[in-house]
């Protein structure tokens, strides 16, 4: 019994949940209000997409070196036994996988720009 009243109660709030996603939107835009630009340096995509990626490169990589160094830590307090030794290496390995995403993003974003101003000039 009580298990249908919270499956009864989740299907409600799913779909509460759903129908304010449907209504919100088109109350936002029934306001005829003037938007400014919260960032007026930025007046191109491709200086947009630099800026997040900017932000995300200054994020991802104190985080990268943080999962490295915990993996390091899994490591030295494994102590040999093999469960701990797996658990480190699938550590580092995504730790690594993860550092290589930010680089390359960055490295890829980079080159396409550079291609793109060296096709405007």
């Amino acid at each position: 019994m009580i298990k249908l009243f919270f499956i009864y109660m989740h299907n409600k709030i799913k779909h509460l949940f759903f129908s304010i996603l449907l209504v919100f939107p088109a109350s936002v835009f029934a306001f005829k209000l003037p938007v400014d630009n919260p960032m007026p340096e930025i007046i191109s995509i491709p200086q947009f997409i630099k800026s997040v990626l900017d932000i995300v490169f200054k994020i991802g990589i104190p985080v990268s070196a943080i999962f490295l160094a915990w993996a390091g830590y899994l490591f030295v307090t494994a102590q040999g036994e093999p469960a701990q030794i797996t658990k480190a290496r699938n550590a580092l390995l995504w730790g690594v996988i993860g550092t290589a995403i930010v680089l390359g993003s960055w490295l890829i974003s980079t080159a396409i720009q550079g291609t793109i101003e060296s096709i405007a000039r």
